[in-house]
């Protein structure tokens, strides 16, 4: 009998393998519409919810060298009818499963963001990975739309930038997954990064730099680039940039390139108040000297670290005051950080934590390293 229920074990696995090894979900391409990308805008006309969505062009074939792209705009009163409306400009379902961005206006950021992205983290069909951005221009869509300019499929280029901005370190790099748990997580505010539209020799490409703030799911305020780094700082999420410093006597004078950074946070009860310790130490190269005296007279690379560390201290206050006092929000999670680690104190403040915050006392001690001065330890010498 053991061997008879063994078999027909065996059987029932074998026939299930069959039908899998079956196409029973597959799809001809051609019968596909791929999304590589949205723009989510608030329409001028009506009011309503605009998405623009950008869809990778699939005609062509093996004829073609590279995917090309076209650019559909529809309004509705929400997402999931306009998406469904799609269909009948399409003539195909939209296929999510390769879209990489989601970019926002601030308008509709401004006003709350779970209109116009809960039906996309509740689908079952999109990607929980797609990078959210929030456009530092007018509408989110006239930043889509670069791709006529740039001939590219931008989607896809501005997730690729988002995993080098590690190496830059001036905006957050934010998936939708880790936006919303940071809607609902009490004591962590929400971030993304801002978008805009940089011109030069007239010609115009995407650069994302900058940090907009939320409070719930509103856009309450923004950072700039250098802002953004020094948040980046205390959220322990450095992994690359430079450090630009100046000579004893105010003037630009080297770049320090970040090769690791370490931060601890700790909360402390000092004097019977809730204080914040942060600690930062931060491994550098020296890999640019502008002046021609070199480290000039009685420079040495012991001056420069400590210019540094002081100087990385006070952004990185000067942008925990901007969020108290001007945003009053926590995007750092330092309440989270309480709730873990002084759970009594968490449990007194937890129902006014950002009146908390807002008054929280903060002490930042920073230090840079200089590990190297890349090939060379002197300065270039200009001759007679």
């Amino acid at each position: 009998m053991r061997l008879l229920r063994r078999g027909m074990a065996s059987l029932l696995s074998l026939l299930l393998l069959l039908n899998l090894s079956g196409c029973w979900n597959y799809t001809e391409v051609d019968d596909m519409a791929i999304v590589a990308g949205v723009a989510i805008d608030k329409n001028e006309a009506d009011g309503k919810l605009l998405l623009t969505v950008e869809l990778v062009d699939t005609n062509g074939g093996m004829d073609k060298t590279q995917a090309g792209f076209k650019m559909i705009s529809l309004s509705g009163d929400t997402m999931f009818e306009i998406v469904r409306n799609i269909i009948s400009i399409t003539g195909k379902k939209l296929f999510w499963s390769h879209a990489k961005s989601i970019i926002l206006s601030r308008e509709v950021a401004r006003e709350g963001l779970i209109k116009a992205i809960d039906w996309y983290s509740r689908d079952t069909e999109t990607r929980s990975d797609v990078f959210i951005f929030v456009s530092g221009e007018k509408t989110a869509r006239e930043v889509l739309n670069l791709n006529s300019t740039t001939e590219t499929i931008m989607s896809f280029e501005l997730a690729q930038m988002m995993r080098d901005e590690k190496f830059i370190s001036t905006a957050p790099a934010v998936e939708i997954w880790d936006f919303i748990d940071k809607l609902e997580t009490k004591g962590n505010n929400a971030t993304a990064p801002m978008i805009s539209i940089h011109e030069e020799n007239n010609k115009q490409n995407e650069r994302v730099t900058g940090t907009a703030i939320f409070k719930k799911d509103r856009m309450v305020g923004s950072l700039n680039g250098d802002e953004s780094k020094s948040m980046l700082f205390v959220k322990n999420k450095i992994k690359g940039g430079v450090l630009d410093m100046d000579d004893k006597q105010g003037n630009p004078a080297y770049s320090l390139e970040i090769i690791s950074n370490q931060t601890k946070v700790k909360p402390r009860i000092v004097d019977g108040r809730l204080q914040m310790q942060i600690h930062t130490v931060t491994k550098t190269g020296l890999d640019e000297v502008m002046t021609p005296q070199g480290f000039g007279e009685g420079e040495s690379i012991q001056d420069i670290e400590q210019r540094a560390g002081e100087r990385l201290q006070t952004d990185i206050l000067a942008v925990i005051h901007k969020l108290q006092r001007e945003y009053d929000a926590d995007v750092f999670g330092f309440g989270e950080m309480v709730f873990e680690e002084q759970p009594k104190v968490w449990a007194k403040v937890k129902d006014h934590w950002l009146d908390t915050f807002a008054d929280l006392d903060v002490t930042v001690s920073s230090k840079v390293i200089i590990q190297s001065s890349a090939k060379t330890s002197r300065a270039i010498r200009p001759g007679d």
